[in-house]
């Protein structure tokens, strides 16, 4: 038997930002969200980002998210990128800008479900972005004590949208 299951499929149609809601419960103290096939009809560089999302359906805009994330390049650049007391996990998520060109991002999220700790993200991505492959790990968390039930994942730039792609998200059994 897997320790993954399959608890939600969402398919991304074209939309600035998309929200997978009511995945996260008490079953389950760590998810795998994965999302793949990202394409945007940006035409220049726009970043995206990932928030969460409350039991009521609300999307968490308080500044309490924390994040940092390490890009690599295939020319062998690397940047650091980070935020303190932010809005939303601004670099946690990953943007392509011409089309055909995908993002695939894969998230582990601990304990979002629980209000006596906070919510933890690790984040692995790829994808190209003006034709240069990136690759990008990262780790967030939500300063707050809030039962967190899904996610949301948006571009910046609010005249851009995420054109295709597939959220999936997994609860992870831990046996003991």
């Amino acid at each position: 038997m897997s320790n993954l299951r399959l608890i939600n499929e969402t398919a991304i149609t074209t939309a600035n930002s998309v929200s997978t809601t009511n995945v996260f419960t008490n079953d389950f103290d760590i998810y795998q969200v994965t999302v793949t096939d990202l394409s945007s009809d940006a035409t220049a560089h726009t970043n995206a980002f990932l928030r969460l999302v409350d039991s009521s359906g609300s999307l968490v805009t308080a500044s309490n998210y924390d994040f940092a994330r390490q890009d690599m390049t295939e020319t062998g650049s690397f940047g650091e990128l980070r935020g303190q007391n932010q809005t939303y996990m601004r670099y946690l998520a990953m943007a392509t800008d011409q089309s055909p060109e995908v993002t695939a991002l894969n998230y582990y999220i601990f304990n979002p479900f629980s209000t006596s700790s906070y919510t933890f993200v690790l984040q692995q991505a790829t994808g190209l972005i003006a034709g240069v492959m990136r690759i990008g790990k990262g780790v967030g968390v939500l300063t707050e004590l809030s039962s967190i039930t899904g996610i949301n994942i948006g571009l910046e730039e609010s005249t851009t949208n995420m054109t295709s792609g597939t959220i999936r998200t997994y609860g992870l059994r831990v046996d003991t």
